[in-house]
């Protein structure tokens, strides 16, 4: 998930060099043709595109358990609407992702900034989540992560990244297209 977000921040000429380069292996000379630009230009581009990626991602990964322990005590915080202890595990320049796809409920926009981001989330519990939802805490990408069911069938998935023992992104998914591989709530744990 945050990679889509890194890449979704580039340019799209910038995304489509570095996916074409990058992930597909493409040769300059091709993806020059594909995207109607110089080989040079598609070089400097690409060098562009890896600034722009190795700026937005964390310089330091914290331990699993680490990570583990941070993300319990943040949903804990979130649990009791505790907003002091909210803030104080999230870094001061904390990003708020939410991806509905325009098709479910979400922020349209990013929120930055600890006090932001918390009021935003503890508020957000009260006006826009359903009460009756049943959470499952799970690994998503490797990660820790929150599933959000609503009668069986999958309404969220939460994650966060972590750099320097804080929260530095929290990324929120509520696109139903997106959540569509996630399998439904066995019966028995409805």
């Amino acid at each position: 998930m945050a990679f889509l977000v890194l890449l979704e921040r580039l340019t799209p000429v910038e995304r489509a060099v570095f996916l074409l380069r990058e992930v597909f292996e493409y040769e300059y000379a091709e993806v020059a043709s594909i995207l109607g630009q110089s080989e040079v230009n598609c070089r400097q581009i690409l060098r562009r595109a890896r600034q722009h990626v190795s700026a937005m991602r964390p310089r330091f990964a914290a331990s699993e358990q680490k990570q583990s322990d941070l993300f319990e005590r943040f949903l804990s915080a979130i649990r009791t609407g505790e907003m002091k202890g909210l803030v104080e595990l999230l870094s001061k320049d904390v990003v708020l992702h939410s991806d509905s796809g325009g098709k479910a409920i979400a922020v349209p926009n990013m929120v930055q900034g600890s006090d932001n981001v918390a009021r935003g989330i503890l508020g957000g519990l009260k006006k826009l989540v359903p009460t009756n939802l049943v959470r499952r805490l799970t690994l998503v990408n490797g990660e820790p992560g929150l599933v959000n069911y609503l009668n069986g069938k999958p309404h969220s998935v939460l994650t966060i990244d972590v750099s320097e023992g804080r929260i530095q992104s929290i990324y929120i998914v509520t696109n139903p297209e997106k959540l569509s591989h996630v399998p439904d709530l066995p019966d028995d744990l409805n």
